[in-house]
């Protein structure tokens, strides 16, 4: 942290000032620099009181301490993930899009999977906002309960990234609460967890095809970085991006698939207006973009 920060510090929290709406703008236009995510004005609540737990964990008085510290503080760096943790959410759970992972294992494997056995190739997935590893442990289950059978040659990896430091903790240890596994089809909830004090630990068999890495969507270096998988998901992620931010992302998207490879995204979510590069492709309850 830099001198000049550390001189302003107050000796204890007290209560943060309103962000005003030049400090709003001033946060929004750095978060969108360094992410792509945009705050519309209606939403400067929402950051407002995000941003405030950051102060009293910090102990500073004002926002622009708060600003400061982030672009010139000597731990900067490790304060960034703790904005990302801070603006980014979370709001995830295991089998949460099921027509989604209906048409992967009914229509799309069999599909892949030809290719990848005359090859000797896994079958790669990626989670591309993988929060705290629910997405990415559903897909592992599936394979592991219903696709090594009929494909015992053809190995997975699936790949979870997230920006939000913190969740992709939660899904390294692969520990869960109650409100996880909600939607868990209770012959998976049986035979794939442990529960234990009140929580539900995942078995290492299924926990083996996944790894985890922080990723931010937006960088383009580490986007570079992402190639040769078979499907993606990014499900709702675009609808906190403008339109040139979702125009960027999206063209990523595309490059890191394998030809023939598909992407899935929320149901709210649509790339009209963002991309004309993907086939649309129809499944029951649900649709999926092909990169031909």
């Amino acid at each position: 942290m830099n001198l000049a920060v550390q001189q302003a510090m107050p000796t204890s929290t007290g209560s943060a000032q309103k962000l005003s709406d030049e400090m709003f703008r001033t946060f929004r236009g750095y978060i969108y620099e360094l992410t792509g995510i945009y705050f519309q004005d209606n939403k400067k609540y929402l950051l407002e009181g995000r941003l405030s737990k950051r102060l009293q964990v910090l102990g500073l008085a004002s926002y622009d301490q708060y600003f400061n510290l982030l672009k010139y503080g000597s731990q900067r760096k490790d304060e960034l993930f703790a904005l990302y943790d801070a603006v980014t959410i979370n709001e995830t759970f295991f089998f949460r899009n099921e027509p989604q992972f209906e048409a992967l294992q009914n229509s799309l494997i069999p599909e892949l999977m030809p290719k990848k056995k005359s090859s000797g190739q896994k079958l790669r997935i990626w989670s591309s906002a993988s929060s705290s590893g629910e997405e990415a442990y559903t897909l592992s289950m599936i394979f592991h309960e219903k696709i090594r059978i009929k494909y015992p040659n053809v190995g997975l990896e699936v790949v979870g990234t997230d920006i939000n430091s913190t969740v992709l903790d939660i899904a390294q240890r692969g520990q869960y609460r109650e409100y996880a596994i909600r939607n868990t089809p209770k012959e998976y909830l049986n035979k794939y967890f442990v529960q234990q004090d009140g929580k539900y630990n995942l078995k290492d068999e299924v926990k083996r095809y996944a790894r985890f890495e922080h990723l931010n969507l937006y960088d383009q270096q580490r986007m570079r970085a992402m190639r040769n998988f078979d499907v993606i998901f990014c499900c709702n992620v675009l609808i906190y991006f403008d339109a040139q931010s979702k125009t960027k992302i999206v063209s990523n998207l595309y490059d890191s698939l394998n030809p023939g490879g598909y992407l899935f995204i929320g149901y709210a979510e649509s790339l009209h207006g963002v991309s004309k590069a993907f086939k649309l492709v129809n499944f029951p309850k649900t649709i999926v973009y092909k990169k031909d």
